[in-house]
């Protein structure tokens, strides 16, 4: 689809009845599902009826994107934890430990998109708030940048106090180092300014100059948050060159390092986001996908393409995708302690009253007993006396 306007406007005020009698034009986001071309003068009438079908169905379209996107807005700008509690067991959004705000950690390799990741989410609330807010996050330009040297924490949308994304450094070509890294991440929580250490020994070099940089966030004692879900960012364009030059070294990094168990929540497994697809044809894209899920052993649902394109249903993904995050982060909260004796205790007095009416019932069948041995003694005398 085209690129989406800043407004986020999708649908006109009104419908052309034809485009050879009206003179408003068809949104150029819609263009393409409008199949059949305008009409010459030279042509049928029921050419340009035809004509008429499909830039109708295409409005409709449209008004049905745009109400969707609508409500996918919505719900986040309306989330707070705990709203996407299931309840399971009779659970209540109060007997978990809710978080002050649902972190969701950005993990990837160099290149991959992430902190363009982090201004593309970014912006489809800005279209809304503010159209001519810079980006946040410094994306890399090319391979001999840094990087993301400190750890960064950025709210969606601004100012959010319910959602917050950490963008962080690419991940090393060690495995062994990345698990360090992520386990002391998953383990111990997430801070904002924190250096990102661990990391090749030329790239390692290369931070020494600005760690003093790392003391002014110190200064402001930054919460340490809980990394409630992971997303794992992937580079299209990467993958489908080391899938087309059997570069299976590059690939089998990527397995080894989503499957570590810390960068499970539960037992859900990391959502991936493959970004750069405006580069790629939509046949590549799809190849790329399937290969994903085939190589990382999860379904293509959990696999959210997401481009450099600005447009309406790479919004709509990006919704999608951090609802999807949202909601299996909130499927893995942990219980609390209270609950958890209370549902303990409950369970004990159940079996306790379920012994005890099986005891009533003993001694129900047993006073019974008692009762007929005595009337058949009294029985019994009465006929020896006769």
């Amino acid at each position: 689809m085209g690129g989406g306007g800043g407004d986020g406007d999708l649908t006109p005020i009104s419908i052309p009845s034809s485009p050879s009698c009206s003179s408003e034009v068809l949104p150029p986001e819609f263009a393409e599902y409008v199949a059949v071309p305008p009409a010459s003068d030279g042509e049928e009438s029921d050419e340009c009826c035809a004509y008429d079908h499909a830039e109708e169905d295409a409005l409709h379209f449209g008004r049905q994107l745009q109400d969707h996107l609508r409500q996918a807005k919505e719900f986040i700008r309306r989330y707070k934890p705990g709203d996407c509690i299931e309840g399971a067991g009779g659970a209540k959004a109060g007997d978990y430990i809710l978080p002050e705000i649902t972190t969701l950690l950005l993990v990837g390799p160099r290149g991959a998109g992430k902190s363009t990741l982090v201004n593309r989410i970014t912006r489809v609330f800005d279209k809304d708030d503010d159209p001519f807010a810079p980006d946040r996050a410094q994306v890399s330009g090319n391979s001999k940048s840094n990087g993301t040297a400190f750890v960064r924490e950025y709210p969606v949308p601004r100012h959010s106090t319910a959602i917050c994304i950490y963008d962080t450094q690419s991940l090393s070509n060690n495995p062994q180092r990345n698990f360090k890294t992520l386990q002391k991440w998953m383990a111990k929580g997430i801070c904002h300014g924190e250096i990102v250490t661990g990391r090749d020994t030329e790239e390692g070099n290369k931070t020494k100059g600005i760690k003093p940089l790392g003391n002014q966030f110190s200064l402001l004692h930054c919460k340490t948050r809980k990394v409630n879900f992971v997303i794992f960012v992937v580079d299209g364009v990467s993958i489908l060159e080391a899938i087309e030059s059997n570069r299976r070294d590059y690939i089998e990094v990527l397995h080894e390092t989503f499957k570590h168990p810390f960068l499970s929540i539960g037992d859900d497994k990391p959502v991936v986001v493959v970004t750069h697809g405006d580069r790629l044809s939509i046949l590549q894209r799809a190849h790329v996908q399937n290969e994903l899920a085939d190589v990382l052993g999860i379904p293509v649902q959990q696999i959210f393409d997401i481009p450099g394109a600005d447009d309406y249903q790479t919004d709509l993904a990006i919704l999608d995708m951090l609802r999807y995050s949202i909601q299996h982060a909130e499927q893995n909260l942990p219980i609390k302690l209270n609950y958890l004796l209370e549902v303990h205790w409950r369970e004990t007095f159940k079996n306790a009253a379920e012994r005890l009416m099986a005891l009533d019932a003993i001694i129900e069948a047993t006073i019974i007993f008692l009762c007929i041995v005595i009337l058949l003694l009294r029985f019994s005398d009465k006929l020896l006396q006769s």
